[in-house]
């Protein structure tokens, strides 16, 4: 029993996935001290985890085979069933009593069919995305919304503390999943009609940084306008860490769930179509604040209407 406390205290744990998200979770885990092994088809994303202590695989099956709780930060759900559950995946090498937890932003019924499957095998799961954005992802500050069984989640929570500050968990398989894609809804939600708004206040002749700045000590701030403008779109960076792909992603992922659970949602339809023309016009794998680039875009082949004459005094 000593030996088994000892094991879950201190799992062998593998990584999939060492993108923008993936490879600082990572390294948290690594200064956390756990023992990783990490695996990512651009192999040389590898080279900077395994300098800093982390194992490199040559295969999933690899870290099927040696790890207790594998974790994926991969980015939509096609690929996220390959990997656990195609040919050469995951499932084919996991052994019973581990446990795989799914960082990605996915679908929720693709999530409800991996996991059935896994649990078929002995192995449980947790659908566990995340939110924050890269910054937090370093700083080990993100939020982490899990669905799955509860008390899996309660066994593996000493390893999501690695990386966030605050964990919830929504309710069964899949329902992380959702969570997060409504959460990204409302956050594509303020930053589409703050985009609007700052660029209607600079047509107006007002100076953006200003308007930003009255905002935020107001009722119509939101992570958006504290955030999101003066650290990437006020500079015109637009190098958030989070592409725009990937918010139309889910945005649809939260719009399919309106659409299953015959819930319409007006506001939220018309943000998916600024989202999917914004992807469509070229923008898909900038930042996803370059939104507002797109937006701006549009207004500049808008010509603003000439202002009515004043009216006539009497002769």
């Amino acid at each position: 029993m000593k030996h088994m406390r000892e094991r879950r205290a201190t799992p062998r744990l593998g990584f999939v996935g060492l993108g923008n998200m993936g490879a600082p979770i990572c390294l948290r885990l690594l200064q956390r001290g756990y023992q990783v092994t990490v695996f990512d088809i651009a192999r040389e994303r590898m080279t900077p985890l395994v300098e800093a202590g982390a194992q490199a695989a040559d295969a999933l099956a690899a870290l099927g085979a040696t790890c207790d709780v594998i974790l994926l930060s991969l980015p939509a759900s096609d690929i996220i069933e390959e990997v656990t559950l195609g040919p050469e995946g995951l499932a084919q090498a996991m052994r019973p009593g581990s446990a795989l937890i799914d960082l990605s932003s996915a679908q929720p019924s693709s999530t409800r069919r991996i996991a059935s499957a896994l649990a078929s095998r002995g192995v449980s799961m947790l659908d566990a995305p995340v939110s924050g954005g890269v910054p937090r992802a370093r700083d080990g500050s993100l939020t982490v919304m899990a669905g799955g069984d509860r008390a899996a989640f309660e066994r593996h929570r000493p390893i999501l503390e690695a990386f966030s500050s605050a964990q919830f968990h929504v309710g069964p398989a899949g329902a992380g999943d959702l969570v997060k894609a409504l959460n990204n809804l409302l956050s594509a939600t303020t930053l589409a009609s703050a985009a609007e708004v700052v660029l209607l206040a600079e047509r107006a002749g007002l100076d953006p940084e200003r308007f930003i700045e009255v905002v935020n000590t107001s009722s119509g701030r939101s992570n958006s306008t504290e955030v999101k403008f003066p650290r990437y779109i006020l500079p015109r960076s637009f190098a958030d860490g989070f592409a725009l792909a990937l918010m139309d992603k889910d945005v649809r992922i939260a719009m399919q769930a309106a659409a299953e659970l015959d819930t319409p949602l007006p506001i939220g339809s018309l943000v998916a179509q600024i989202w999917r023309a914004a992807a469509d016009a070229g923008f898909a794998h900038q930042g996803h604040t370059a939104l507002y680039a797109y937006l701006e875009e549009r207004l500049r082949d808008t010509a603003p209407r000439s202002p009515a004459p004043p009216p006539r005094g009497e002769e």
